[in-house]
């Protein structure tokens, strides 16, 4: 774990997504450091937390709220708060709410932190039977189309990070 204290800003925190185990110790120091913790349902991500005893305050931030929740979540994090955003299970703003909180933190100026962990892409791919078969390479094929749009998404995320500027909406 850290002993050096987290930069003011959200923090997209990957959880596990199906075996608690597969969270990473970088996750978990971030989820006990930050102020509190955006979940798209809190009471499953008080199940993740009371596993390993973090007791850090959560707020609901779900598909229902997140436009409403998002307001009060950027004046925290622009008067220096430090926030996590989690989903049920995997990486916020994939399939699950974040992607507004995330639009309206990068364009408020605020910095935002990706907190990768299992990724359900690459298990699939290793998964695969690459023998050299018709049947596997088009399955390869389609795996690797999978990762290639995911890298695109992070290497788009990275630069509006960087650039400070929303690229696309």
């Amino acid at each position: 774990m850290s002993d050096t204290p987290l930069a003011p800003g959200l923090y997209l925190v990957a959880t596990p997504i199906g075996n608690l185990g597969d969270i990473t110790i970088r996750a978990l120091d971030v989820l006990k450091n930050v102020d509190r913790i955006a979940c798209e349902d809190t009471r499953q991500t008080q199940k993740l937390l009371n596993h390993f005893s973090i007791s850090t305050p959560t707020v609901s931030c779900h598909q229902h709220n997140e436009r409403d929740r998002a307001a009060e979540l950027i004046e925290a994090l622009k008067a220096g708060g430090r926030i996590a955003l989690v989903s049920d299970a995997g990486t916020p703003g994939i399939s699950d709410p974040g992607t507004w909180l995330t639009t309206e933190a990068i364009g408020a100026g605020v910095p935002v932190f990706p907190i990768p962990g299992a990724n359900a892409a690459l298990s699939a791919l290793i998964a695969l039977p690459l023998t050299y078969t018709a049947r596997s390479l088009t399955r390869a094929n389609r795996a690797l189309q999978l990762i290639v749009g995911i890298a695109t998404i992070a290497i788009g995320l990275s630069v509006i990070k960087q650039s400070g500027s929303l690229l696309f909406a």
